[in-house]
């Protein structure tokens, strides 16, 4: 079985499942050691939805450094088993799984959203088969956000591929590349 660790917080060490999946790919440490070190203390009390949530690495650690609820969403079915089974692990944390297509859920989660909160997308690369306008359709989401509790959209892209700029009410103040990944951090502009 291939796992994973929680790199902070109070699950700090905690062993995570991962897919075999082709239709997913873990976050490198590295990668959310440097999230999380933008974030800092600004994660607590944050809602945090995981876009694209695989095993639900990234969003267990948003909980493990004390975001108020998780939310997942992903269409994989192993995935989605194996996210819940990561879940189960934490005791008292609030989390949602969502087992649905990230494009025609996402628009009513972000607009349920009640308090501040941070969207997460990783997205399969756009070089995969048929995923060429996965980006595209991901800045579409982002640019229909009109929820104001909504604060920061961060994307994990190909480091190749340019972002836009702005999108919607959103402009980009931070891209941090660690090899094939970039990290893009997107504000709400006030």
């Amino acid at each position: 079985m291939n796992t994973l660790k929680v790199i902070g917080g109070k699950y700090r060490g905690m062993k995570l499942e991962m897919t075999h999946s082709s239709t997913t790919r873990p976050t490198k440490a590295i990668l959310k050691e440097s999230l999380f070190n933008v974030l800092q203390n600004d994660i607590a009390g944050m809602i945090f939805i995981e876009g694209f949530g695989g095993s639900g690495s990234v969003g267990i650690e948003a909980l493990s450094r004390g975001a108020k609820e998780a939310i997942f969403v992903e269409r994989d079915k192993q995935a989605v088993e194996i996210l819940r089974k990561n879940l189960a692990r934490l005791e008292g944390e609030s989390s949602k799984v969502l087992h649905a297509d990230s494009f025609e859920v996402l628009p009513l989660v972000i607009e349920g959203v009640r308090s501040e909160g941070i969207l997460y997308l990783d997205p399969p690369f756009c070089i995969r088969e048929d995923m060429q306008d996965i980006y595209l359709r991901c800045f579409a989401l982002v640019e229909a956000i009109k929820n104001s509790c909504l604060k920061l959209v961060i994307f994990e892209h190909l480091s190749e591929y340019e972002m836009p700029k702005t999108l919607g009410n959103f402009c980009i103040i931070k891209a941090k590349k660690f090899g094939k990944s970039t990290l893009s951090y997107y504000v709400k502009e006030v």
